[in-house]
């Protein structure tokens, strides 16, 4: 089946962007038994406690203290930046780099894995990026930002307490992060990355969350959040580069 009208095949995309590392891949084999598609409209909530007690349980065997000592709250905070790091990375690099719109609605992960969150996707076609790097920014400020990402913050705080700013913080930490590597990886496209990032830090849905604050010895802009993931509080976790409590 050719592909239709104005429309590129999406399997190559994520081939090409997967190889920047592995916070960039996406699987294109069809979803196993028990997978779970993002965009899926019923509750999570089950799900998402399930996925805060596995980092519970690998921050307590990490930091060799008690389980009671990890608070719920730091376990969800480090879930919900590691999947919005999982889902923008790939996005971001297929929209920046190949002009291409993934669908973050139609990726899929299985909740019954061993180790760290891997996505899948049965997306075949996509349709290309209108507007150029703003036109990116739409797209994952309505997919992802307020897509995805919203709902998932919303099930997540069905399970544990984490103020919205916090997970908010997140978000901008992951984009940022993901540009960042991007452009290391790619320089020819980091300026456009950190464009798109400046465009959707000013927007309403992650205004205030932080912001590019200095460049480093390589000219790279220094990215600064104004929370904190709350890593700090497991024993041993410290501060991140771009926390806000870091002198």
């Amino acid at each position: 089946m050719g592909m239709g009208e104005g429309r590129v095949a999406v399997r190559p995309v994520l081939a090409d962007v997967g190889r920047i590392n592995m916070l960039f891949a996406v699987r294109t084999s069809p979803p196993g038994d028990g997978w779970l598609c993002l965009g899926a409209p019923w509750t999570w909530a089950g799900v998402f406690a399930g996925e805060v007690a596995r980092v519970r349980e690998h921050l307590t065997r990490l930091s060799g203290v008690a389980e009671e000592q990890v608070e719920p709250r730091v376990a969800a905070s480090v879930f919900y930046q590691g999947l919005a790091t999982r889902v923008l990375s790939p996005v971001l690099a297929a929209g920046v780099c190949h002009g291409v719109l993934v669908e973050a609605a139609r990726l899929w992960w299985d909740p019954h894995r061993e180790g760290s969150v891997v996505l899948g996707t049965c997306q075949e076609e996509a349709v290309p990026v209108v507007g150029g790097m703003a036109g990116v920014a739409d797209w994952i400020e309505r997919t992802v930002l307020l897509g995805v990402l919203e709902q998932v913050a919303r099930e997540v705080r069905e399970v544990v307490k984490v103020a919205p700013g916090l997970l908010r913080g997140n978000i901008a930490a992951s984009l940022a992060g993901a540009a960042g590597a991007l452009g290391r990886d790619r320089p020819e496209y980091g300026a456009a990355a950190e464009e798109v990032t400046r465009d959707l830090l000013r927007r309403p849905c992650l205004e205030g969350s932080g912001g590019y604050t200095d460049t480093d010895q390589v000219g790279a802009a220094v990215f600064r959040r104004t929370t904190c993931c709350l890593y700090y509080r497991v024993r041993g976790g410290g501060y991140c580069g771009d926390c806000a409590l870091e002198p």
